[in-house]
Parts: structure tokens; C-alpha cells; sequence
């Protein structure tokens, strides 16, 4: 017979939130990207244009345009880490019923990036943790895949309570909350 003392305890996970990067959504990459061809384009427009044949409206060329070309892609990228940052910390807010655990979007980044736990307590009692998680694709050039997740580790006085705690804010969102795909 095992002893209790020794068991491992059980860890449960639960996706919050799920989402897809693709490749291209990188800014700094589709600026540098755009400034090539804004060369190019600029060089080809030098045979018609006597006014693009200096050195200064070249430079002025191959940052206007890969700037206008990516500003969208800025503001897209923001808003769409603003909403997500937001989902997670409307969840955040039900399951551990205060407010004081939000995240910034600047945190959220970081935890996207470290791969580091963000402990929660579920009314005072510890034991929820908070990380992202990328899920590993087979193929190459399929969009990244990410979830926000709770993992909830017993504490070890009160376990079966703290499980009812976690199971009931669980079923209380019956999974709404963590199966849309921004």
C-alpha cells in the first residue's frame, strides 16, 4: 500500500484561453522585409524619377514605406494582446474572486516568452498557477499554437475542499471561457 505521505500530489490543467501565431506577425521582421523592397522599388522608380536620385530621398523612401506598410500590423498585434490579456484576466478575476492578480500586457508577454508560473490563490488558499504553453506542431510552416492554462496544485491541508473550490469555478464557466480562438 502506498504511503499517503509520499504520494505525488494531483495536478489538474485547464486551458483558459487558446490562440495561434503565424509567422508573419512579426513587426520588426515585415519592416526590414519592406525596406528591401522599398529599395528595389525605389531604385526602379530612379529611371522615371529624376527627384529619387539622391541619397537622402532613397533613405527617406526606404523608411516611409515599409513604416506605412507596418503600422497596421503594430496596431493589430496590440489590440489583439490587449483582448487576450483581458479574456485571461476577466477569468482570473472569476476563479480567484479579486481583482489584485491582473495581468499588464507587458506581463503577459512575459510569461509567453519565460514560460515561468504566475501563483494564484483561489480565496486566500494557494495552489493555482497561471502559464502559457506552446503546443509542439509536426509540420513546419503551420502557425504556432499557445494556451493560457491554470494548474491547480493542491495544497496539502484541505485538499478535498480546495478540489471542490476549483471544480466549482470550473463547471461555473462550463468551458465558455476557454474554447474560442481569437
Amino acid at each position: 500500500m502506498e504511503n499517503p505521505l509520499h504520494a505525488q500530489p494531483r495536478r489538474s490543467t485547464v486551458a483558459l484561453v487558446r490562440w495561434s501565431k503565424t509567422p508573419g506577425d512579426n513587426p520588426v521582421v515585415r519592416f526590414v522585409i519592406l525596406s528591401v523592397l522599398g529599395l528595389i522599388l525605389c531604385l526602379f522608380l530612379m529611371i522615371f524619377m529624376s527627384g529619387l536620385r539622391s541619397l537622402s530621398a532613397v533613405a527617406l523612401f526606404m523608411v516611409v514605406f515599409p513604416a506605412i506598410l507596418t503600422v497596421p500590423t503594430v496596431s493589430n498585434q496590440r489590440t489583439f494582446m490587449q483582448g487576450l490579456t483581458k479574456r485571461i484576466n476577466d477569468t482570473i478575476a472569476e476563479v480567484t474572486n479579486t481583482r489584485d492578480d491582473q495581468l499588464s500586457v507587458k506581463e503577459l508577454r512575459r510569461l509567453v516568452s519565460s514560460g515561468e508560473r504566475l501563483p494564484l490563490a483561489v480565496s486566500g488558499v494557494p495552489g493555482l498557477n497561471l502559464h502559457v504553453e506552446r503546443v509542439a506542431s509536426v509540420a513546419k510552416n503551420t502557425p504556432e499554437k499557445w494556451f493560457a492554462v491554470f494548474t491547480v496544485e493542491p495544497p496539502e491541508s484541505g485538499t478535498a475542499s480546495f478540489d471542490r473550490l476549483v471544480a466549482a469555478a470550473i463547471d461555473a464557466d462550463a468551458g465558455t471561457r476557454g474554447t474560442g480562438v481569437p
